[in-house]
């Protein structure tokens, strides 16, 4: 099953990226709520989703707009946060991780691995509260402010957020089944880094970050 917001935030993506909002349609939670059924409460969580995954922006007064974006750009945005993460976790590895910053990389692990073991309702949050903990402290914690100040150069574009997640909601035991080989690639990332294997690091967290580009026609805009 997935929670109301979830349901809210797919259909609401979907219309995004199908081009049912034009460039100067206003977006309120108030209209989806009402659209949709729903209280305003899930239809404001999806629209900070969506301002978070670069996809809508928030207007001057109230509501947000659709931002300009192609699936080619997406894709570049993705293969080039691959770049700086992979670098983060190398860098990490070649560091050495700090007990902390260890410990809420093993929190984060342990959190995914309750949330798919118990496969509720809001199993695609608690996911990706967890997944997006891993992510960032990768990159603020590897010991180099640089990387972190370059992607910060990029965070605003579409599905350039750490731990952007685009999940295919008709299909939830395919996605149970993605969110799982995500949760081994952390643990393979972790122990990689553990053991200060730089190279196994980078190439994992690479192969990870890219893995939604296989997703590129949840948000590919259909004719």
């Amino acid at each position: 099953m997935e929670s109301c917001a979830q349901r809210v935030l797919a259909i609401v993506r979907s219309k995004v990226v199908n081009g049912d909002y034009g460039p100067d349609d206003r977006i309120s939670e108030v209209a989806i709520a009402e659209e949709l059924g729903v209280s305003r409460t899930p239809a404001r969580t999806a629209l900070a989703a969506l301002e978070a995954e670069g996809l809508i922006e928030k207007r001057r007064g109230r509501g947000y707009s659709v931002r300009p974006f192609d699936a080619d750009g997406i894709r570049g945005t993705i293969e080039i946060r691959a770049v700086l993460e992979g670098l983060a976790a190398r860098t990490l590895a070649m560091n050495g991780i700090a007990p902390e910053t260890e410990a809420r990389l093993v929190g984060s692990i342990e959190r995914m691995a309750a949330a798919l073991e118990n496969a509720g309702p809001t199993l695609m949050d608690e996911y990706q509260a967890s997944n997006t903990v891993f992510h960032e402290t990768i990159m603020h914690e590897c010991g180099n402010g640089m990387i972190a100040h370059t992607f910060e150069r990029i965070r605003h574009l579409p599905f350039a957020a750490l731990g952007t997640l685009a999940f295919e909601n008709a299909d939830h035991e395919r996605e149970r089944t993605r969110l799982m080989v995500g949760y081994s690639q952390h643990v393979i990332i972790l122990d990689a880094i553990r053991k200060r294997d730089a190279a196994r690091a980078e190439a994992m967290m690479r192969e990870h970050s890219h893995a939604t580009l296989n997703y590129s026609d949840l948000f590919s805009p259909k004719d």
